[in-house]
């Protein structure tokens, strides 16, 4: 459908599996040395190597890959009018405060002051004795190899591989729609909403309801002004939103206060057996979090099927929930859009948008439709390769999903913080990090995952995961300390005393298997 140009191949997945010893890819031409090569100056990559800066037991070398110029991530391909989802005071890396470095009265940081603050990590190293070496424009090719932006193959003798990019997440701007697009119909990423303006009589359709969906929506209301009769939103799955204004000051919910709230839930109920294995545990954990004005949901009086975290204050809910009379919901996602604009579902049903053939025109020609179907935690660059242990006996380092939300930048320093340990044995450390189990097998669904459902909690579910974890952590010596001490943990930013977060987990422990959802020995496994 001629969507190559405007949505380029997804370049993270070619460089991870397809290229990974392309034969096209002369010998190394150079060589270098260091003690630990880290692919990806993301998020949890940038968080790594600062961690392990700090706490490494003697002076480490590092080089540091990122395809982009400059380090940062995806925030390097994130739309212009884009805001950190949380406070600044949980991003980021343990030993410097990005709050430092916005403006924003809610300590939201804006993309330029995230990469700003990456940038200044380089600097902040350097002058503080570090020898790390940042390469960007870089082509990773495995074995310890990579092509640098002037086309020259650098080999690397690294004592240990990280890998960093296991998380990347999926942008509409890098990641083309699983939907078919009709000749003629302009359909766009995010990033190019501001250059298209209100424009006379424009109409827009936003497709997909999460944090970018909404993100969107917001702009073409309070930015570019757009009159609401002149917006549809097909929004698949309703989802639950975290208020970024609770009540109770700075105490945004964490996953293991969220797992305290369904068990208490759950008991207020009288703890039917039934709720255990349907989404109604869950559920009552967001009730009862409505009721402390810790969520919000889109429209009133429908229950939300889904949750990825995303993170909205109290004015800008109630902006999205004036938008209701043009949210379209309840017929599943869009698996085209025809040339004359109309959508059509998976479930083969079409609907035209309202004002098509309005004078005389098709909905295609009156409208310009915006990607946000990318689904940022479909981590679609890894998703074909194998699940692979977070640290391996080939001296491969993986930064995977060991903690819930927020994760990213922790799940970097904890990865790291375990390196440094050398009195821990490889299968100890890697004992310290269960991972979620793998999606199970089958065909993929032709329009992708759905992420962030809200089903049933079963043991393998990431909220237990996480909790099972945390339980270990405390129970490593010194792990408990270091993780109060540090900015990026959930429950040190919400005020708990390493005293406090053990009880909460031993609590949360007890009252999962007095459920019947965790067994004993799944308990303290």
């Amino acid at each position: 459908v001629g969507l190559f140009l405007l949505f380029p191949h997804n370049f993270a997945a070619l460089s991870r599996l397809a290229v990974r010893s392309s034969p096209l890819v002369s010998m190394a031409t150079e060589t270098s040395s260091c003690d630990y090569l880290v692919v990806g100056a993301g998020a949890s990559g940038m968080s790594f190597v600062d961690t392990l800066l700090l706490h490494a037991p003697e002076p480490v070398s590092v080089t540091l890959l990122d395809k982009r110029e400059q380090p940062g991530g995806h925030w390097n391909d994130a739309y212009d009018y884009v805001t950190l989802h949380q406070p600044a005071r949980n991003y980021g890396v343990e030993s410097t405060a990005l709050e430092a470095f916005t403006q924003h009265p809610e300590k939201l940081a804006s993309r330029d002051e995230i990469l700003d603050y990456y940038r200044s990590l380089l600097s902040r190293w350097g002058e503080a004795g570090h020898r790390v070496s940042f390469v960007g424009g870089a082509a990773y090719f495995g074995s310890a190899s990579y092509v640098d932006a002037s086309g020259s193959r650098v080999g690397v003798d690294a004592s240990k591989v990280v890998d960093a990019r296991y998380t990347e997440n999926d942008l509409p701007l890098l990641v083309p729609p699983k939907f078919s697009v009709g000749d003629g119909v302009d359909l766009i990423p995010p990033n190019q909403l501001p250059a298209r303006g209100a424009g006379e009589g424009r109409r827009y359709c936003v497709l997909g309801g999460g944090k970018t969906g909404q993100d969107a929506v917001l702009f073409l209301r309070q930015t570019l002004g757009v009159p609401l009769d002149r917006i549809a939103w097909v929004v698949p799955h309703l989802p639950w939103i975290t208020a970024r204004d609770p009540p109770s000051p700075l105490r945004q919910n964490t996953c293991i206060e969220f797992i305290a709230s369904a068990l208490e839930a759950h008991a207020a109920a009288g703890s039917p057996p039934s709720a255990l294995s349907s989404s109604a545990f869950l559920q009552s954990a967001f009730a009862k979090l409505e009721e402390e004005g810790k969520v919000y949901r889109l429209l009133p009086g429908e229950t939300p099927t889904k949750f990825m975290d995303a993170t909205l204050n109290r004015r800008e809910a109630e902006l999205l929930r004036e938008s209701a009379p043009s949210v379209i919901r309840g017929r599943g996602r869009v698996a085209s859009l025809s040339s004359t604009g109309d959508l059509v579902f998976a479930d083969g049903s079409e609907l035209a948008l309202p004002w098509a053939n309005e004078g005389g025109r098709s909905a295609a020609e009156l409208t310009t439709y915006v990607h946000c179907t990318a689904g940022a935690f479909n981590f679609g660059a890894s998703a074909a390769e194998g699940r692979r242990p977070v640290f391996s006996s080939e001296g491969e380092i993986t930064v995977q999903e060991l903690f819930q939300f927020p994760g990213f930048c922790f799940n970097g320093a904890v990865v790291a913080w375990l390196e440094c340990q050398r009195g821990l044995s490889l299968a100890q450390k890697n004992a310290l990090c269960e991972l979620p189990p793998p999606p199970e097998e089958g065909e993929a669904p032709p329009l992708g995952p759905v992420a962030g459902q809200v089903g049933p909690l079963s043991a393998g579910h990431p909220l237990l995961v996480s909790l099972r974890n945390l339980r270990r952590w405390y129970a490593t010596p010194g792990m408990g300390e270091w993780l109060h001490g540090l900015r990026l943990f959930s429950l040190a930013m919400n005020g708990y005393s390493l005293a406090e977060g053990r009880a909460l987990v031993e609590k949360n422990c007890a009252g999962l298997v007095e459920a019947g959802l965790l067994t004993p020995p799944e308990e303290g496994r």
